[in-house]
């Protein structure tokens, strides 16, 4: 029986989930779990529960989709998933930055052996990313037609238009009737939707009706699962069938830097009049530097308290205006 190396650890499937969820369930069939707190409330979609300036937008914590993943629906294996644990795996502008400055030629060397891999290894991503954004263009057309057809029935934060100083939460989950959904106008990856008819945030489905209309494939035994003081443990040969959640989540990013960069922008002339303008200018900085950027609530989070700190400042500085 011995050795037990992998124990399960249960989460609550989510009675709603967000549209990207919902993508990920009918292209992977990864179950939406919800982050549940006493009195079994899914802080996702509980006001009280959620920081003042950090919507709980679904790209912060889904992650990547792994090799596993990809396998068994036919797509080739994600290599941004594979390089996760690799050393040095770092984007090509920045060895390359790093071999330019670098005055140690041991450095500079090694630098210079890194850099063709490193854009070799985005030039797969690429190719990669491309049959992986066809596969899911397929996804989404098939959500978006039981959404059409009223088969899948959603609900969102309906957001009045010009609207930039109320908060997220002031705005109650309401339905959206079939007939609003335009494919062309959804944000899949943000869970949101925007069209004449009016800008919804936060948009989920039920996932009872979605594993309904979506229904997962046949169930899998499981022959060597054991219960020891009340929790489940997998042995070796049942382990090594299932996904290492241990590489799934996300690198550490230099925020040191990206503060650095957001002083910088403060220093040589102020912040812009939007905070949406500051959002996507610091995500611009992300891709240049990082090669890929945060979902748009990290950089929100990150950047919030300054920029609150900023108009607060400038307002006391020009009052009448």
């Amino acid at each position: 029986m011995w050795p037990l190396k992998l124990v399960l650890k249960p989460y609550w499937i989510a009675e709603e989930c967000f549209l990207k969820e919902a993508i990920l369930w009918v292209a992977f069939y990864r179950f939406p779990t919800s982050e549940i707190i006493p009195d079994h409330v899914d802080v996702r979609f509980d006001n009280d529960s959620q920081e003042e300036y950090a919507p709980s937008y679904p790209d912060d914590y889904l992650g990547y989709i792994s090799s596993e993943e990809c396998i068994r629906v036919g797509l080739p294996t994600n290599p941004e998933w594979d390089s996760l644990t690799e050393e040095d795996n770092y984007e090509p502008e920045f060895l390359e930055m790093m071999h330019a400055s670098s005055e140690n030629e041991e450095q500079k060397q090694k630098l210079k052996t890194q850099i063709p891999i490193a854009w070799e290894r985005r030039k797969k991503q690429q190719e990669w990313q491309e049959k992986y954004e066809e596969y899911i263009e397929l996804i989404e057309s098939k959500i978006f037609v039981a959404l059409r057809e009223g088969k899948l029935k959603a609900t969102g934060r309906l957001i009045p238009a010009g609207d930039e100083e109320s908060h997220y939460t002031d705005f109650e989950h309401t339905e959206i009737l079939a007939d609003y959904w335009k494919l062309d106008k959804i944000d899949w990856e943000q869970s949101a939707s925007d069209n004449a008819k009016g800008h919804y945030c936060h948009i989920c489905v039920k996932t009872e009706q979605l594993l309904s209309l979506f229904p997962p494939p046949p169930a899998e035994e499981a022959k060597s699962v054991h219960m020891i003081a009340g929790q489940y443990l997998l042995d070796d040969e049942e382990a090594e069938r299932v996904v290492a959640q241990s590489k799934r989540g996300r690198p550490s990013k230099n925020w040191d830097g990206f503060y650095v960069a957001v002083m910088d922008r403060l220093m040589a002339g102020g912040l812009p009049d939007k905070q949406e303008a500051f959002i996507s200018e610091m995500q611009d900085w992300c891709v240049k530097h990082w090669g890929s950027s945060p979902g748009r609530s990290t950089i929100l989070e990150k950047i919030s308290p300054i920029y609150k700190k900023f108009k607060a400042v400038k307002k006391s500085e020009n009052p009448g205006r």
